[in-house]
């Protein structure tokens, strides 16, 4: 569901072809904030038969950089500068929800919350500075 019209399309226009291949799916987004879909599949998981860390980090990274995205002028874009990110959990299956929400919007940068979901719980907490560029 998008709530801002300044933000329609935006799901479909900016998935990534990376974006794609993992199986992200935007949920929701509205300005400031954005909820990120994944259905945990084979590829996803590492030698240990859990969920790789990289693929809960790539729906972090996503998450929160839609919705730092979703705060900026026209003309802007933004990338990932850092971001801290604390594993909660191990997943093994099912599906996660990753959620972005804009804590600050400065003129050079976005400060943006970040979670992991599987279903009540909490699988990854990140906190992640964005760039206006």
């Amino acid at each position: 569901m998008v709530d801002h019209p300044a933000l329609k399309g935006f799901a479909e226009s900016r998935m990534s072809d990376f974006t794609r291949l993992v199986g992200l799916e935007f949920r929701h987004i509205s300005r400031g904030e954005c909820f990120l879909h994944l259905e945990i599949q084979q590829q996803h998981f590492n030698s240990t038969g859990r969920v790789h860390g990289g693929v809960v980090f790539t729906l972090l990274d996503s998450a929160m950089g839609a919705a730092a995205f979703s705060v900026l002028e026209p003309h802007e874009v933004t990338a990932t500068v850092e971001c801290k990110i604390n594993y909660t959990r191990a997943v093994t299956g099912g599906a996660l929800e990753g959620r972005g929400k804009v804590v600050h919007a400065g003129t050079r940068t976005v400060v943006v919350d970040g979670e992991v979901w599987q279903d009540d719980q909490l699988v990854a907490k990140a906190l992640g500075t964005f760039a206006r560029i």
